[in-house]
């Protein structure tokens, strides 16, 4: 059976509002406030993070380098009757001014950019004591159905040409240890670093959605990327009912950091 999973941009879209709000409830113990403060989302991609961190009274801008992403986040903003800025950026140079924001945010997308660059453009735009949140979601190997897809990726994708974050073994709380290094060689002072666990539920169109939003896929070609999630949704729904929601477990990791 054909489904259609639409393009990258869509389906990151559908994929990326898992944001729970135990994120922004482990924040409000440790003393971050978000009313009227200026915070700048880089990588803001489809705007997921940026609207709930608008609803939240934060003086918000998005920084994206793409065009679609960024037309996406205002159509998704437009239905919820939100006004939100998104620049054209990069992590490495986000266009915004010196030492204007209270806190920076990155979610889901450090392992993309040029680290050392994007730490010292981070630097530049935050306040001084500004605070610089960097985190990250992932679904745990608890399920069959999660290991089954891992194994399927595995034996239809060039390994060679795809890029892991780091040796697990060489991790902390899912980050790469060397992450840690690289921000406290740039003189942040890690607050604090924690984990917790929330759950999201899929069918398996939506979870082989959520597959395709995958960064160890982005060197494929999204005729390609559409190939294998048609190919996976197959080999699933083989094993499983392709109409039943199931629940899968993620981990949510936060550096929270001062300049």
């Amino acid at each position: 059976m054909e489904v259609n999973f639409g393009n990258v941009t869509s389906r990151y879209a559908a994929s990326c509002d898992d944001i729970p709000h135990q994120f922004f409830d482990t924040l409000k113990v440790r003393g971050i406030v978000w009313e009227g403060k200026k915070v700048a989302e880089i990588g803001s991609g489809t705007g997921a993070l940026t609207r709930k961190l608008h609803k939240r009274g934060a003086e918000v801008i998005g920084v994206e380098p793409s065009i679609e992403m960024r037309k996406t986040a205002k159509a998704l903003e437009k239905k919820q009757y939100l006004e939100i800025p998104y620049l054209t950026g990069t992590a490495e140079s986000t266009n915004l001014p010196d030492r204007y924001y209270d806190i920076a945010m990155i979610h889901r997308s450090w392992d993309l950019f040029d680290r050392p660059k994007a730490n010292n453009e981070i630097k530049r735009i935050l306040k001084d004591k500004g605070t610089f949140i960097v985190s990250d979601s992932t679904f745990l190997l608890t399920q069959e159905v999660v290991r089954d897809t891992m194994t399927f990726l595995y034996e239809n994708i060039d390994q060679s040409s795809t890029e892991a974050k780091a040796d697990p073994s060489n991790q902390v709380n899912g980050f790469p240890v060397e992450w840690l290094l690289e921000w406290q060689q740039a003189d942040f002072i890690v607050k604090d670093f924690y984990t917790f666990n929330y759950a999201v539920n899929f069918t398996i169109q939506s979870w082989c959605e959520r597959v395709g939003s995958l960064s160890f896929l982005t060197h494929l070609e999204d005729t390609e990327i559409e190939g294998l999630l048609q190919s996976l949704h197959t080999f699933l729904s083989r094993r499983y009912d392709s109409h039943h929601e199931f629940t899968l477990q993620h981990q949510f990791t936060v550096c929270l950091m001062k300049k």
